[in-house]
């Protein structure tokens, strides 16, 4: 990868064209796709509790009509109180149980969330719906998969959900991303962004609207560039991505929506020592550190060190696709079908170090990496309802077929020519295979109206997962196979999931409601990554129950929902060797760990234009056979949002508060509650202007400014420790070789929005 970016083609040509991306007016709602129906509904009456103020000016809204704690994230939030560049990991923030930090300046790389306690690949993440994550395990990628030009909201769901919520780890619950939704009416619109970092922005957006020639169809295109020095040392980033998405009524009981979507993201965090930091170069308390307390360090530009931004080059290509019909069949019967394929190629070649100052040497044989993974998934989600007297049944099934080349072979990483390519034992390769991933998920349940105030849900889910796996001849991995070229083995992993809730109807804008659920996660391909491949006993999906309860009440001003939660869950499986046959290897289930917790979010309209939105949550995770803490759950979590929106103002500002957690050394026995990081605050202002009846070609105009972490502070969000020894000192730095990860600094951006 060179430093040099060129636009490609298709970006190019819409920025030139003049379209864009970010919505001016604030009118439209945006809809939700199957965890929570819609905020701002379509029915304007000020009697429905979707359409109270406290509701509409909450920067995160919830319902009364479901019996579960969900939320979901409004585009007037995410288009005023979030930089565009941001990432759904830290945009999604704001809601109630999750967080997510940058390293990297806004937009500046993979970022993740965590969610209720759960890191990514516990929880499920959707798009319109439709999950997506990688195949090797279900985690996700912020900067390709969807950057923050694509989203128009985000919904979330702390519990496994109901039956019919599909997704291959609804162990912690669901994340889900909502596309745009398209104007009415025509709009072209073009916005420039530039930030911190020399961070920029360039992006465009076309809404076709309803028309005379076109009266049941409309469609959206978008397309951005965004290009960052990146608030770490070395560490650029450069991503391409247009999207489409149409709407058409073929017939006045059937929709089709349609969306496709690409990026190409570029950067020099690759594989290495990355993202991580060493301690040596952010403590500055190890004798002969140099430079000192440099809590951004990632890469060097010094030729002659493995760390050379030179030597790690990471460049991924992505691609989202799906075709929807929704349709009334008549006598109560709706249909949902969605057909989806997406892509992922993520090729990266690294330096591989393990200490600060490492020289290269053009004589090593593992002195680098080239990486690949990629996956390309092809599936259906069909959903049936049918509302009867008694209730709705709903019904659906989920059938995804992916495939999964995979490889790391040891490369230099000057002249990325293999240091090995025969496979001895120094060198070689690390790993080759490609796997076959096939998913069922059929559901049923049925929501009885057992009066009118009460309403019961029962239903099931059967998840079946197979995995057929080839694995070739490496040099570790499997190893030499006895001179065959590869190896190849199946594995099913089955699951039945039951669901339960009620919700009781106290007045129409209160609710009370009760949920047992369950859910589970896939285990990851590197199941079968032993000498032969050889496994003689597989483990079974990791699991979780939930019981919790909690309660909805909107009134006109002011809106709260709590709940209260424990959530049993199976820790995570372990494997030792067969003592019946010692050349395979056997998985057991490891100790269980337990979370309990409270959660309560509030918003409050003051007048004038003021409102005043909270959430706080208290959380208590521990493994069963111990009582010690889970690493990476914090103790609590707040946030706190004053907003003012008058005439062309809106205004705002957001505290976020990180209560401290424990992190583990996986290094030394019995390691939990190795250390506990501080808390953490983060505090955000913003600042918008919409100029109207501008006497000029233009309809309109918008300028935006904010400033992340307003003071300025760098946290230490991630400490990976060397030491092998119990005795050994529990701070970071007390050996050069521990990494750490810090969030980025104070960082500011200027957006001008221009609509034609």
């Amino acid at each position: 990868m060179k430093n040099t970016h060129q636009i490609k083609p298709l970006v190019f040509s819409l920025i030139v064209a003049g379209l864009i991306s970010p919505v001016i007016s604030f009118a439209q709602q945006v809809t939700d796709v199957g965890i929570v129906n819609a905020t701002g509904g379509a029915s304007s009456s000020q009697d429905n509790p979707k359409n109270y103020p406290s509701v509409v000016t909450s920067p995160v809204r919830n319902t009364v009509e479901v019996a579960r704690p969900v939320a979901e994230l409004s585009k007037e939030y995410i288009d005023n109180f979030t930089a565009p560049t941001a990432t759904f990991a830290d945009r999604a923030s704001m809601l109630p149980g999750a967080y997510g930090f940058s390293s990297n300046g806004s937009g500046g790389g993979d970022e993740k969330i965590w969610f209720r306690g759960f890191k990514d690949g516990n929880f499920t993440m959707t798009f319109d719906g439709i999950p997506f994550n990688d195949t090797n395990d279900p985690t996700h990628h912020s900067q390709v998969f969807f950057p923050g030009p694509f989203i128009g909201g985000i919904t979330s769901d702390r519990s496994p959900g109901t039956a019919s919520s599909l997704g291959p780890a609804n162990f912690g619950g669901t994340v889900g991303l909502l596309s745009k939704p398209i104007d009415n009416t025509q709009r072209i619109t073009g916005a420039y962004t530039y930030g911190s970092f020399n961070t920029q922005q360039m992006e465009a957006e076309y809404a076709s609207g309803y028309t005379s020639e076109t009266s049941n169809t409309k469609f959206l295109i978008n397309a951005h560039h965004f290009t960052s020095d990146g608030a770490q040392s070395f560490n650029p980033q450069y991503r391409d991505g247009a999207s489409f998405k149409i709407e058409s009524a073929l017939t006045s009981d059937t929709l089709l929506t349609a969306f496709s979507s690409w990026t190409h993201y570029l950067s020099n965090a690759g594989g290495g020592g990355n993202p991580a930091t060493f301690a040596c170069y952010n403590t500055g308390s190890i004798t002969g550190c140099s430079p000192k307390a440099n809590y951004m360090y990632v890469n060097s530009n010094d030729p002659t060190r493995l760390d050379n931004m030179a030597y790690s080059h990471y460049d991924v290509t992505a691609s989202f696709n799906y075709l929807g019909f929704n349709s009334n069949l008549g006598n109560g019967w709706k249909l949902d079908n969605k057909t989806y394929f997406n892509y992922y190629s993520n090729q990266q070649n690294y330096a591989v170090f393990k200490a600060p100052d490492a020289l290269y040497s053009a004589t090593a044989t593992k002195a680098g990496m080239d990486k690949l993974n990629s996956y390309h998934t092809l599936g259906n989600i069909l959903r049936l309802t049918k509302d009867t007297e008694y209730g709705i049944l709903r019904t659906g099934i989920q059938v995804e077929r992916a495939d999964t080349p995979r490889h790391q072979i040891y490369a230099n990483p000057v002249t990325g020519g293999y240091t090995n390519p025969n496979g001895a034992s120094a060198g070689g390769v690390s790993f080759n295979e490609d796997f076959v991933t096939t998913t069922i998920q059929p559901y049923v349940e049925f929501a009885a109206k057992v009066t009118d105030k009460l309403t019961v849900t029962p239903g099931v889910k059967y998840n079946s997962y197979r995995m057929d796996l080839t694995q070739f001849a490496d040099d570790g991995t499997v190893g030499n196979l006895n001179g065959q070229p590869y190896v190849q083995h199946s594995a099913t992993y089955t699951d039945v999931l039951p669901f339960l809730d009620a919700r009781y109807m106290l007045q129409k804008n209160w609710s009370v409601y009760a949920q047992y659920a369950t859910g589970d996660v896939i285990p990851p391909s590197s199941v079968f990554d032993s000498t032969g491949a050889n496994v003689s006993v597989l483990p079974s999906p990791i699991r979780t129950t939930t019981n919790q309860i909690g309660t909805v009440y909107q009134a006109r001003d002011f809106m709260v929902d709590a709940d209260i939660f424990i959530t049993k869950a199976d820790r995570s499986y372990a494997s030792a060797t067969d003592p019946n046959n010692p050349s395979y290897k056997y998985f057991y289930a490891a100790p269980s760990t337990t979370y309990k917790g409270i959660e309560v979010s509030g918003n409050v309209v003051l007048g004038g234009g003021f409102n005043l939105y909270a959430n706080a949550m208290a959380y208590n995770a521990t493994y069963d056979t111990t009582g010690l803490a889970v690493a990476n759950v914090p103790s609590d979590m707040e946030s706190v949002a004053l907003f003012y929106r008058e005439g062309p103002w809106a205004l705002g500002g957001t505290v976020k508060r990180i209560g401290p957690q424990y992190q583990d050394n996986t290094n030394v026995s019995q390691s939990n509650e190795w250390y506990s990081l501080d808390p953490i605050f983060i505090t955000n202002i913003y600042a918008n202007y919409t100029f109207n009846n501008i006497p000029s070609y233009a309809k309109g105009a918008k300028i935006r400014f904010g400033v992340n972490n307003l003071f300025n502070k760098n946290y230490l969000i991630a400490f990976t420790p060397v030491s092998t020894s119990q005795s050994a000192s529990h701070q970071p730095g007390a050996a050069a070789n521990d990494q750490v990860t810090y969030t980025s600094g104070i960082a500011a951006y200027t957006t001008l929005i221009v609509d034609f």
